[in-house]
């Protein structure tokens, strides 16, 4: 399958960030994964990262003490930033697991965002999770039995003093895992002819 993303082998991988830019803004899907245009940073990232870097090092250091206290509140499990593959043979899904468990039975994505943004990840849109609990599966023969997107709320400035954490468990039923499966089977393909008309325009 001819896709934008290859890997040294000249094999296509997509990844839930890919997917989800393409099917919500064709433009960026192209600056990004066909252009290739390095990504610029704002605070809204720029604030996720630090959460996250703090969450994986177990160092608060950058933060207030008030602060520290509600970010130790968030679930830390056993193993941060685990590489996870999904092979669909004509290409492959890549993605890194925020933190897991050493059983890999629990995994957990961490996300941020302003007031009323968790929504967002208790619609069936997001997938993401659904992606690792079935590259476990398909690596390990293990059955993912927890899922869930731990939510951080940042504040007006940008600081997590006072904030609400809120924990989404996401649907990982064999049902919802299969549908996942071969939607994105069929994305993939919506993405190639995406692809290769734009190349052909380009022409």
């Amino acid at each position: 399958m001819n896709l934008p993303s290859k890997d040294k082998n000249g094999n296509s991988y997509l990844s839930y960030s890919c997917i989800s830019t393409f099917l919500k803004d064709k433009e960026q899907f192209i600056k990004t994964y066909i252009l290739k245009e390095p990504f610029i940073g704002n605070e809204y990232t720029e604030f996720g990262n630090k959460v996250g870097k703090a969450l994986e090092l177990n160092d608060y250091s950058n933060f207030t003490e008030s602060e520290s206290n509600v970010l130790k509140k968030i679930t830390r499990l056993d193993i941060f930033e685990q590489k996870i593959l999904l092979n669909f043979d004509a290409f492959y899904m890549v993605g890194y697991i925020d933190t897991c468990s050493l059983d890999l039975n629990k995994i957990i994505d961490y996300k941020t965002g302003g007031y009323g943004k968790h929504v967002n990840y208790e619609s069936l849109d997001y997938t993401q999770l659904c992606y690792y609990a079935l590259g476990i599966r398909q690596e390990t023969g293990i059955k993912v039995k927890s899922a869930n997107v731990e939510f951080i709320t940042r504040g007006r400035n940008f600081d997590v003093f006072n904030c609400d954490i809120i924990t989404i468990p996401i649907d990982i039923s064999e049902q919802r895992l299969k549908c996942v499966y071969y939607d994105t089977i069929k994305i993939a393909k919506e993405i190639e002819l995406f692809y290769e008309n734009y190349l052909q325009n380009q022409k």
